[in-house]
């Protein structure tokens, strides 16, 4: 019953039907079927039966179904009760008790190849060591009798393991797979710069869209810097040509590991490895300079410019006019002496507090776009920054922008009733940054590489290597060395059996 049971369970035809099952299964889950889709995706490209089918078989989620999982099982079975089988006696014929002295029997055979020599044995010995050393065998083992010798020799026995190794490699391959299928997880975060996190939105399964399911990483990751990089050439000008982040790997709150990663070049980490997929604007601005001027000296240069405007509006004299826009010019060179010589405040999202004169001043929020943040990822921006001001122990906001009308709006209506002096107008800014990550953990990825490995080693000990064997027997009679020769080979033999006749030959010519 055990040996029914073995040869059953170590069935070759099972096992290559379980095989073309999962071939068909990873065909249409990697190929025909988009996989982690919902229902209404399937329903609109394929229709409701098929959408019915498709949800009900888990054929939306091919390779993490429990039947694909079987089949993986199933297929080791096949293997591992095959070797069961098979093995021993293969072991047994390479390994076992090898009659080394010619069977009498054999002798008859028509395959066995007859030569005389007028020489001694002892001469006819030496030439057929050569031959047979000639034939590939390194070690020729002599048995010498009263009235005959008799040679064996052997090599390649280790091919006959090629079964073994084969399967071994196969076993370790699909335990991979099967831990990866199982255990492995695949998901994505997007962490701004100067942030961390330890968990990933793992994504719907079979598909590389992020679900609502999160995943606790064993450790924290950190994007210490987030940078792009351009094309020089004037063909792409303005083209990204990377993104890149410098992240570092924290557990229990301390640093273990700091790395660049770029796209195709990932950072690996308990067997988790870490990609950069994406990249995007937070909506957040990262650094600026704020420029701080006197309010009521901006607005005399403001009203100053427009009693001058107003003047060469109405003004027909050429001579005044040219005097008018010279005054105009004059006027332009000493409000750009006035900002330059402005205080300034160097904003860094790190750093939300800021000492100016007497005032704190404390960034409470930043927004890239404040009429339309949609329009920041098109890199149309209409930034803001909205801060908390204490002042002669009062506490007021102040919005700050990059226009200067809309600003002095915001003082007139926010600031100028708690006598601040100082009108804030953003002059240059950076957009801050988040990283996209994809985080991939398959525990059983060194499993499969090393069962390729053994697979790769176990065919070419398969293909490379023959076991064969030789065995001769040498006669004296009346002054004629008889020769019989007759050999064994595991496959080729043909090719085997010219090579030998061709050495033969080699041996009558020198006779």
């Amino acid at each position: 019953m055990i040996k029914k049971i073995i040869s059953f369970l170590g069935n070759v035809k099972l096992g290559i039907i379980y095989l073309i099952l999962l071939a068909i299964l990873s065909v249409l889950g990697s190929t025909y079927i988009k996989q982690g889709e919902t229902y209404i995706t399937y329903y609109k490209e394929y229709g409701e039966i098929p959408a019915k089918i498709i949800w009900i078989t888990w054929l939306n989620n091919v390779f993490h179904a429990w039947y694909y999982q079987l089949l993986i099982v199933l297929v080791a079975i096949a293997v591992i009760f095959a070797t069961i089988e098979r093995f021993p006696s293969i072991y047994r014929t390479a390994f076992g008790k090898v009659e080394k002295k010619m069977p009498e029997g054999v002798l008859k055979k028509p395959s066995t190849i007859k030569l005389s020599f007028n020489e001694s044995i002892d001469e006819t010995l030496q030439k057929i060591v050569s031959f047979i050393h000639n034939l590939g065998f390194r070690k020729v083992e002599v048995i010498k009798e009263d009235n005959a010798v008799y040679l064996f020799a052997e090599k390649g026995k280790v091919s006959r393991l090629a079964m073994l190794v084969t399967h071994i490699g196969i076993i370790i391959f699909l335990i991979g797979a099967f831990l990866g299928s199982y255990l492995g997880v695949r998901g994505q975060i997007e962490i701004p710069e100067g942030e961390k996190a330890d968990y990933i939105r793992k994504y719907r399964e079979g598909s590389l869209k992020p679900g609502d399911e999160i995943y606790k990483l064993p450790f924290e990751i950190k994007v210490d810097k987030f940078w792009l990089e351009f094309y020089d050439s004037k063909e792409f000008a303005g083209a990204v040509k990377s993104y890149n982040s410098e992240i570092e790997i924290l557990e229990d709150g301390k640093p273990v590991m700091k790395k660049v990663i770029k796209v195709n070049e990932p950072a690996e980490h308990k067997g988790y490895r870490i990609f950069q997929t994406s990249y995007g604007k937070t909506g957040e601005i990262k650094e600026a300079s704020i420029v701080a001027v006197n309010y009521d000296e901006l607005i005399k240069y403001i009203e100053e410019s427009q009693i001058l405007n107003q003047k060469l509006a109405s003004e027909s004299d050429e001579d005044k006019k040219r005097e008018i826009e010279k005054q105009l010019r004059d006027l332009d060179r000493r409000v750009s002496e006035f900002f330059n010589k402005a205080k300034r405040i160097n904003y860094n999202y790190n750093n939300n507090i800021y000492k100016f004169d007497d005032a704190v001043i404390q960034v409470v929020n930043t927004t890239l776009n404040y009429k339309n943040p949609m329009l920041a990822q098109q890199d149309v921006f209409d930034p803001l920054v909205v801060t908390k001001v204490k002042y002669n122990d009062k506490e007021f906001n102040m919005p700050v922008g990059a226009d200067v009308n809309v600003s002095i709006f915001a003082y007139e209506k926010f600031v100028k009733p708690y006598g601040f002096p100082y009108l804030l107008i953003i002059e240059n800014m950076q957009p801050r940054y988040f990283s996209g990550l994809q985080i991939s953990y398959f525990p059983g990825t060194n499993l499969i590489w090393l069962g390729t490995i053994i697979v790769v080693l176990g065919t070419m000990l398969a293909f490379y290597i023959v076991h064969r064997r030789i065995w001769v027997k040498i006669e004296e009679n009346n002054g004629i060395s008889n020769v019989y020769i007759a050999f064994y080979s595991q496959k080729f033999k043909e090719s085997f059996e010219a090579k030998l006749k061709e050495e033969v030959e080699k041996l009558k010519i020198t006779s």
